[in-house]
């Protein structure tokens, strides 16, 4: 044997399983890089059910109030809607409330002073809408002014 071929025999010997180690770690690294793209998207998916969700509930709380604002001041209106119990209001059966409850508390007060009179509504709406395991709550907060005469 030539003496170059016994270097090219040593030089093999010496980098045999080097290959099988740098493939190891690259398969290894490349797993992790996969299972990291999974988790954000699902925390992407997530966050965007919950965002809907809050937008549904906060559309929903706005529709009460507005609900409860019509039965008190809207046209025709002999006997103001605005009581003191909570009241859950039956949604229609739509995609747009669906999985959503609504519960609308109104507080009626009747301020008199020398120069005016009037009577103050505060007007809370709250929404809740679940999907699964996840729920969203909001709440729309109204108040207003009616004077006497």
């Amino acid at each position: 044997m030539s003496p170059n071929q016994l270097r090219r025999l040593r030089a093999h010997s010496h980098q045999r399983g080097s290959m099988l180690v740098i493939a190891l770690f690259v398969i290894i690294v490349l797993a992790f890089l996969g299972a990291a793209m999974v988790q954000i998207n699902s925390d992407s998916s997530r966050s965007v059910i919950y965002e809907v969700y809050g937008a549904r509930a906060l559309h929903t709380a706005n529709s009460g109030a507005e609900r409860m604002l019509n039965g008190t001041f809207g046209p025709n209106i002999t006997t103001n809607a605005c009581e003191s119990a909570p009241i859950n209001y039956a949604l229609p059966d739509t995609a747009a409330f669906s999985g959503c409850e609504l519960t609308v508390i109104c507080a009626k007060i009747d301020i008199t002073e020398a120069d005016y009179s009037f009577t103050h509504f505060r007007i809370k709406s709250t929404a809740t809408c679940s999907a699964g395991d996840m729920i969203t709550k909001r709440s729309v907060e109204v108040e207003a002014r009616e004077r006497k005469p």
